[in-house]
Parts: C-alpha cells; sequence; structure tokens
C-alpha cells in the first residue's frame, strides 16, 4: 500500500478554504496562507521527529512498539547479560578446604614434640579434599621436602591407613639407647578438611616406634600407604624401618 501523506488531506482542505474566503480582502487572504503553510510545516516537524525516534531505537539493537505493546527482546547487550544472571542462584562455596591452604610450614612442632602425637589429628572418617606431604628433618631441624596431593589421592591415603592394625609384626623390635631413640627425620601429612587443616604423622626411623599417628590411634607401618605420597624430595633415602619393610 502506498505511504500515507498526512498532506494530502491538509491540501484539499486548505485549497477549500481559500475559495470559501475568495471574498476576503488582500491581508486576510495572505493570514489564511500563512497559517495553512504554518500547520503544515509543524505537521512535518512531527512526523520527522517520530521517524528519527524509530531509527535511533533500532540503531542500538532495541525493539521499539510503534503500536504500543512491550517488547520481550532486550534493548542493548548489557541487559541481555543482566537479565541472564538474575535467574541463576547465587553460588555458595561448598565442600571442604582446598589442600593449598594448608601448605607445609618452614618448622613444625613435630621437631620438638615429646611425643609422637598430634594434637590436631585427623579423623580418619573425615571428608578430605587435598594433601600436602611434609618432610622434616627432627635433629637438625628445618623443611626437607614437600609435595602436595589432590583430593584423589588424599584420599587413597586414608582408605590405605584406616585398615591398618596397630603394628606391623613383620617389622623387629628394637632395643636401644633413649639418645638414639628418636627418629632423625619424620613426615607430616597435612589434610585439608571441612574443619581445617588436619594431620597424620609418620615415623619410619629411630628405633623406639614406628607408624601412623592420628593423636588418637597408632596404626602400623606399612608400604602400602607410604607408596603414595613418598615421592620427589618427600621420599627419605633410609631409615630404620623403611630398610626393614625392604618394598617401600
Amino acid at each position: 500500500m502506498p505511504e500515507h501523506d498526512p498532506e494530502q488531506e491538509l491540501g484539499p482542505k486548505i485549497t477549500s478554504a481559500l475559495q470559501d474566503h475568495a471574498g476576503l480582502t488582500g491581508p486576510q487572504k495572505s493570514g489564511l496562507a500563512r497559517e495553512a503553510r504554518r500547520r503544515v510545516h509543524r505537521r512535518r516537524q512531527a512526523w520527522s521527529a517520530a521517524a528519527a525516534a524509530v531509527l535511533a531505537v533500532a540503531a542500538v539493537g532495541g525493539v521499539w512498539g510503534v503500536v504500543g505493546g512491550d517488547s520481550p527482546v532486550a534493548t542493548s547487550q548489557s541487559d541481555s547479560a543482566s537479565s541472564a544472571g538474575a535467574g541463576e542462584p547465587e553460588r555458595k562455596s561448598e565442600g571442604v578446604a582446598k589442600a593449598q591452604d594448608t601448605g607445609c610450614p618452614p618448622t613444625h612442632p613435630i621437631q620438638q614434640a615429646a611425643s609422637l602425637q598430634p594434637t590436631a589429628g585427623l579423623d580418619l572418617n573425615s571428608p578430605v579434599s587435598g594433601l600436602w606431604a611434609c618432610r622434616y628433618s627432627l635433629t637438625q631441624g628445618g623443611l626437607l621436602g614437600q609435595q602436595d596431593f589432590d583430593a584423589a589421592v588424599a584420599r587413597q591415603v586414608v582408605d590405605a591407613v584406616k585398615v591398618l592394625p596397630e603394628r606391623n609384626p613383620d617389622l623387629p623390635v628394637f632395643k636401644c639407647a633413649p639418645q638414639t631413640a628418636k627418629p632423625s627425620e619424620a613426615i607430616v601429612l597435612r589434610f585439608a578438611t571441612a574443619a581445617g587443616t588436619r594431620e597424620i604423622w609418620v615415623v619410619y626411623d629411630g628405633c623406639a616406634d614406628a607408624g601412623f599417628f592420628t593423636g588418637t590411634h597408632t596404626y602400623g607401618l606399612y608400604s602400602a600407604p607410604l607408596k603414595l605420597f613418598m615421592k620427589g624430595d618427600v621420599r627419605p633415602p633410609s631409615g630404620t624401618y623403611l630398610n626393614a619393610l625392604g618394598d617401600w
């Protein structure tokens, strides 16, 4: 259909009005003509402004209903992103702490401990999300090596320890003087849990005792758990009970 032009309606009306007042004097005729032209000009301005508004909205990606009604389309990419984010539920941090938050401190209470019983021992039924294995010298002091492991390895270590008896009957029983009973080094297993860092102390040197100590329970020293974390510079070159194990 041809575009509707308001001037097509105004033209005949103005002409008819001029003819009806043909008997008017010259000044009156000229005044009517000016008034007609002014009204046509105002109509042109109004339609031009409306057309410009449509083009401006379309240029920024919006949708404008000329005949009314709400548009279901967002007017900009930022509005789209805001609408998408508003529908998503707030995400909260769940689970246990990350192993990276535990780390291996340069010095550790195991170096001065009178007995090898951690005060923040691990409950072997607690979920774990990571592990740092920290090897310390108990005679000269200092951190000898460290290695971090993911949640899968951490769970494997816990599962391997919890099934062990309190003592490995295949290991020898040494008789030694008190000054030589203390191990020269030991490993601290620092687990990340929901309650914070919890530890197992691993003793494999000296001549007094050996095994995995949780603070509330002792598990015998076996090679299966050792193979999971004794890697890199956490792996000792030797140890009294390690040498007796043979397959660590």
